[in-house]
């Protein structure tokens, strides 16, 4: 199991572009990934589980992935999540 957190820094929090982004990330990979904020989980091949987190300006993701991948499915997530569009 491969855990990381990531603190969302744009404005609009995890919007519909970027939620879709992690979802075709997270697709190239054999492991589980779930990202969670506050008490809610999500499975990040699904992008309507991944808009219902809530995530806005601030927040807390942790990125948690298990499987054959699963390194590299994180630092995946983290990338997509933090290229500098701002979140």
């Amino acid at each position: 199991m491969e855990i990381a957190k990531i603190k969302i820094q744009n404005e609009e929090g995890l919007h519909l572009k970027k939620a879709a982004q992690v979802v075709l990330c997270a697709q190239k990979f054999e492991s589980k990934i779930l990202l969670c904020h506050q008490c809610k989980q999500a499975d990040t091949c699904s992008i309507l589980q991944v808009l219902s987190l809530g995530a806005g300006h601030r927040a807390d993701l942790t990125v948690i992935a298990t499987g054959p991948d699963e390194k590299e499915a994180v630092i995946g997530i983290i990338e997509v999540v933090s290229d500098g569009t701002g979140i």
